[in-house]
């Protein structure tokens, strides 16, 4: 597009930069999209073969694959002393994926399925008792992250670290206890 735009004296003109970044940015998100649905059909596909459930799947395969990014971004920005950005925003990515995405999957939901989402008895279904035990432990997670920065004055420390690994490994631990009774 550039090239179109441009002549062997002269840079093109602004109007080709703003329609050829316009285009980049479009291309991405087509790609990132593309990308997605590919990884989610393999994890669907692993799921099928190995029968491992879909919430540990979610837990470790995708979870692990969409936060490496983000935590090797905020090691670098604590390493440079930023530690306030770099806790804000390992608080701040999985808010906007909440509401961002659950939030467009709840709209286009509603406007496919008249009925919305619906999740079967959790006390029966085995699937749902771990998308419940998961949305539950993302809800104590975060009021663990609450009442620990406000009752140490907004200040984090290694323990902080410890306390919040842990839960980690007790939500893995009964997801995968769990997995492996059913």
């Amino acid at each position: 597009m550039i090239l179109v735009g441009a002549s062997s004296t002269q840079a093109p003109s602004m109007s080709v930069f703003w329609l050829s970044q316009l285009w980049s940015f479009f291309m991405s998100i087509i790609w990132i999209y593309m990308l997605a649905n590919i990884i989610v059909d393999a994890l669907v596909m692993y799921e099928c073969i190995s029968g491992i459930s879909a919430a540990l799947l979610g837990l470790t395969v995708l979870s692990w694959g969409n936060s490496v990014g983000d935590a090797f971004a905020s090691i670098a920005i604590s390493k440079r002393g930023f530690g306030e950005m770099a806790f804000t925003g390992c608080i701040a990515g999985p808010v906007f994926n909440l509401l961002l995405g659950l939030g467009l999957t709840t709209v286009r939901c509603n406007m496919i399925l008249a009925e919305g989402i619906r999740f079967e008895n959790a006390w029966t279904n085995q699937k749902t008792k771990l998308t419940i035990f998961t949305l539950m432990a993302s809800v104590v997670t975060l009021l663990t992250v609450i009442w620990l920065a406000v009752t140490n004055n907004f200040k984090m420390s290694r323990w902080h670290g410890k306390v919040l690994l842990s839960l980690y490994s007790i939500v893995m631990i009964v997801i995968l206890v769990h997995s492996a009774l059913n």
